[in-house]
């Protein structure tokens, strides 16, 4: 980060804390200090202005005589008390000055990679709190860091009796047969353990991997539920309505990427254009590349995630393709918006594996570059990337075969808002059920582009009780089109 000018130094105050950015009047212990670089590190990475009354954003400044004192005290933190040691940037504390006042601004970068933790609590900041990560958070945390293999664990409960040797003999079959090595894989259980998808336990007994059972399980949602892919299908641009059609995607890794695709293929509808004598066909969408997309999400998705599935909205003007888990450290969104992709892989047995199946994935790292030409020469907009908390890949629809939404009935009027107790009460019940529609798109809308809602933000955005807020966002959980997490007061609706 480059050095900060005093016109943004100054917002930065005037903005108060937020998850990225802590005031204080003097540096803490450092052990309590510790604590909050440590909740930034593994959160956004953030700034803390050392200096600065939080109250009142009040800027005091560091008297001279305790900038080296508290220099050290913030070295001390970062280099002795946090776990593995976090690095600044730059790696010590700036001095700025600001109204003839000294401050101290300490830089935090985002992690790329350790989950940071100081006096043996693992913290993250959310919103001006730091607090300590819970079990299941600080566990999807190292997997979406790729800092454990999900995919090479022992699968719980599971024996070789749940692997369908015939499709292990198949595979073996095509892949010594293209390696021309056809004595090679006479002992299934060896090969299976070389191929990584069996392992040895320390009791001697030999047990598949979660890659072995979603590659080869007789029945892998049986013992990996989140596995499965939904595909829904919606009449209406932001799916607040129930589902017209709903399909849940089960079997193996081939098997979901091919379920998902015959639900596409249901509904992708092709226009055409006339050029002289020719026909021009215009489809919706590539499939080819919605393939590509679904390939994508089933191999490259954090399964730690229990709970969390591939999900695929077909909507009137689009398709998303929703993937459990964060970006690995080191890619970027802008990255893939670009087609700059790093080969850098979460499931590098799943990926591997099913690139030894034609048809599947040709070139392992080429899949984002693909989708981007493909739609390119099909004259079709590019595809958008976005991350939030998962990955969500969209494909809007071609432009010459969009139709315009039908309005919604009985569109507002001030008539109706003014005099709704002279008019029938079948009209007043229709006009109610309207106005509950209309502010559980906006949840929808804003859902989709923030990630979560809260009551309290549904208030704010609605105007509505607190009562009438948990009723309508239970209503869209009812609907499965939101998910919620926690009790009332604390409680976050996700897409579902």
């Amino acid at each position: 980060m480059g050095k900060l000018s005093e016109t943004e130094l100054k917002a930065l105050i005037k903005g108060g804390e937020t998850n990225t950015v802590e005031l204080k009047l003097a540096a803490p212990r450092a052990v309590d200090l510790a604590e909050r670089l440590c909740g930034m590190a593994n959160a956004r990475g953030g700034i803390v202005i050392i200096g600065v009354e939080d109250s009142t954003h009040k800027v005091v400044g560091v008297p001279d005589e305790r900038i080296g004192e508290t220099m050290d005290v913030v070295l001390r933190a970062a280099r002795q008390v946090i776990k593995p040691e976090l690095v600044l940037d730059p790696p010590e504390p700036e001095v700025y000055v600001l109204a003839g006042k000294r401050l101290l601004v300490v830089t935090i970068p985002p992690t790329d990679g350790p989950v940071y933790q100081a006096g043996g609590i693992f913290w993250v900041r959310q919103g001006t709190q730091t607090r300590a990560l819970t079990m299941t958070e600080l566990s999807e945390m190292i997997y979406d860091r790729g800092l454990r293999d999900w995919e090479l664990e022992p699968t719980y409960n599971a024996t070789m009796e749940d692997i369908d040797l015939e499709k292990v003999r198949a595979f073996i079959a095509r892949r010594s047969a293209s390696a021309r090595q056809s004595g090679r894989f006479k002992n299934i259980d060896r090969s299976l353990i070389g191929m990584r998808c069996a392992i040895e336990v320390s009791s001697g007994t030999i047990v598949p991997t979660n890659a072995g059972i979603l590659f080869f399980g007789h029945s892998p949602q049986d013992h990996i539920p989140q596995s499965e892919v939904v595909c829904v299908l919606f009449r209406e641009t932001v799916g607040a309505s129930r589902y017209a059609d709903r399909k849940i995607v089960t079997g193996t890794l081939q098997d979901l990427v091919d379920g998902t695709e015959a639900f596409l293929n249901r509904y992708i509808a092709v226009g055409a254009r006339v050029e002289g004598w020719k026909r021009i066909d215009i489809p919706e969408y590539s499939i080819e590349v919605l393939r590509e997309a679904v390939i994508n999400a089933v191999v490259h998705r954090d399964y730690s995630r229990r709970g969390e599935r591939v999900r695929v909205f077909y909507y009137p003007d689009r398709v998303e393709v929703h993937s459990p888990g964060l970006l690995l450290p080191g890619i970027t969104v802008e990255q893939m918006q670009r087609g700059e992709v790093q080969s850098k892989l979460r499931n590098p047995v799943l990926a591997g594996l099913l690139s030894d199946i034609p048809g599947y994935i040709e070139q392992i790292g080429s899949g984002v570059r693909f989708m981007l030409d493909e739609t390119k020469r099909m004259e079709l907009p590019a595809p958008q990337f976005r991350e939030m908390s998962e990955f969500i890949v969209t494909f809007q629809k071609a432009p010459a075969l969009r139709t315009p939404e039908p309005p919604l009935q009985h569109q507002g009027g001030t008539l109706w808002e003014e005099h709704e107790d002279s008019f029938p009460e079948v009209v007043v019940q229709d006009r109610r059920a309207e106005q509950v529609e209309k502010r559980l798109i906006q949840a929808l809308h804003y859902v989709q582009e923030h990630g979560f809602i809260t009551n309290g933000i549904y208030r704010q955005l609605t105007g509505v009780t607190d009562r009438t807020a948990h009723r309508d966002l239970e209503k869209l959980v009812e609907r499965g089109r939101l998910k919620g997490t926690g009790q009332r007061a604390a409680r976050r609706y996700v897409l579902a």
